[in-house]
């Protein structure tokens, strides 16, 4: 059973679509549409020896890969299934990396989205790694009204699980369980972010934030353009 019917029960409407020219403040980075002009970054970052992912999808492995890449990505924004989001450093524009947020398919899912992401190996254990990722999540709840945020990540990936919880994230189904609907353990474990939880968290930002090597949940500065 996919564990995300857990959460189909919740009312749903249709959110809104993200626009063709998007910019998204936080208080170090910005969030905008990733384009071809970032082939070249992407194809550096993917060259890096020590570079990092939390997900099971696929690295591309060629210039020509990552160029497939940008137009998939181009076409699924336009369609809203899909949103591949460049983080850059506010300050002097360095490409941090890039987050994905897919939408599941099933009707009766309606406003869950699954996030993905790459972040440089040079801002991977910076504060900020979690604040692209918070950042992010804000842009989904407030702009997109996803109402389900799930994660899946790799057991030894202990950096990103610390990342998903003081985000505001849970683990849902631990790694090393078994998934009922094939009988065999799960490589990854899910970590889910409920709108109604993300809204509690951003509650209590104020009072006692979150703090990760020196990292405090930032005051947005949110902008649709």
């Amino acid at each position: 059973m996919n564990t995300m019917n857990n959460f189909s029960q919740t009312p749903t409407r249709k959110g809104a679509q993200l626009p063709r020219v998007l910019r998204w403040f936080s208080s170090q980075c910005v969030l905008r549409q990733i384009d071809q002009a970032d082939a070249p970054r992407i194809w550096n970052a993917v060259l890096h020896p020590a570079y990092e992912r939390c997900w099971t999808g696929s690295i591309p492995q060629s210039e020509a890969e990552v160029a497939e890449f940008l137009r998939a990505a181009q076409t699924d924004w336009s369609r809203g299934t899909r949103y591949v989001i460049a983080v850059l450093r506010k300050q002097t524009q360095e490409f941090i990396g890039w987050l994905e947020a897919r939408a599941h398919d099933s009707a009766t899912l309606r406003g869950a989205w699954t996030l993905d992401w790459f972040i440089h190996p040079a801002f991977i254990t910076s504060s900020l790694a979690l604040e692209a990722l918070v950042t992010t999540t804000d842009l989904m709840m407030t702009a997109v009204d996803a109402r389900v945020l799930s994660v899946d990540c790799p057991p030894d990936h202990a950096h990103f699980e610390n990342l998903l919880m003081t985000a505001g994230f849970a683990q849902h189904v631990p790694a090393g369980s078994l998934d009922p609907a094939t009988g065999t353990p799960r490589a990854h474990g899910l970590y889910i972010l409920t709108q109604r939880d993300w809204k509690r968290v951003r509650g209590q930002s104020a009072t006692g934030p979150a703090t990760l090597g020196g990292y405090t949940v930032p005051k947005l500065e949110l902008s649709l353009l």
